[in-house]
């Protein structure tokens, strides 16, 4: 019985290309500190669920929104990603970034 030989990649990315993705392209985890205290009613798990898109996707509060859409900010998401994720329009993201951006001056 003859054998087949498949020829070795040539990249270190291509063995991934048969997987379907290639880890060097995926965007890095970020954590979400689950023991700050300082939000009240604010689930840490659920928000770094949708900030790493983790399945299923819980639906979040006003306050946990916000948080998202913070942390995925200073991770140098666009705006258009973090409105999906979160749940919002691309605007509301937009104006609490100038409302940050106020905050912080």
């Amino acid at each position: 019985m003859p054998s087949t030989h498949a020829p070795r990649p040539h990249s270190s990315a291509a063995p991934f290309s048969l997987l379907g993705s290639d880890p060097t392209r995926q965007p890095r985890h970020v954590y979400v500190s689950t023991t700050d205290t300082g939000i009240v009613g604010v689930d840490f798990m659920a928000v770094e669920r949708v900030v790493n898109g983790g399945l299923p996707t819980p639906e979040l509060n006003e306050a946990e929104q916000e948080l998202a859409a913070r942390i995925m900010t200073r991770a140098g998401r666009p705006a258009r990603d973090i409105a999906e994720r979160v749940g919002v329009e691309t605007r509301t993201v937009t104006r609490w970034r100038a409302a940050w951006r106020k905050e912080e001056a």
